[in-house]
């Protein structure tokens, strides 16, 4: 905080928090179904953005079985991912979007 153009002592010794993940609560226009897109960091070079079906209160019914997992290598990309599909869960329909994503991930 900048009080009278100095800054405030305790502000100083505060770390910087790097941000470590990404986390959305998305509510499916069509179907009205809630889903969580969360991405975290899993090595240095190692990214995972996943997709959760959720209940009301958006907690995440099973977290050893996200509807879609996608891995990158850098923090942008993985950025970009999540921002596209918390964008498309909202407006198109959710199995159509996995069905997408689960064949152009299919070797």
């Amino acid at each position: 905080m900048v009080l009278y153009g100095k800054r405030d002592a305790l502000e100083e010794s505060q770390p910087v928090i790097r941000p470590k993940g990404l986390f959305n609560k998305v509510k499916n226009r069509l179907t009205r179904r809630r889903y969580v897109v969360s991405t975290i960091r899993k090595d240095e070079d190692r990214f995972e953005t996943a997709v959760f079906e959720a209940n009301f209160f958006y907690f995440p019914r099973s977290l050893k079985n996200p509807a879609i997992m996608v891995e990158t290598n850098t923090r942008d990309d993985a950025w970009v991912i999540h921002y596209k599909l918390t964008g498309r869960l909202t407006l198109e329909y959710p199995d159509r979007l996995f069905r997408e994503y689960r064949l152009s991930a299919a070797p």
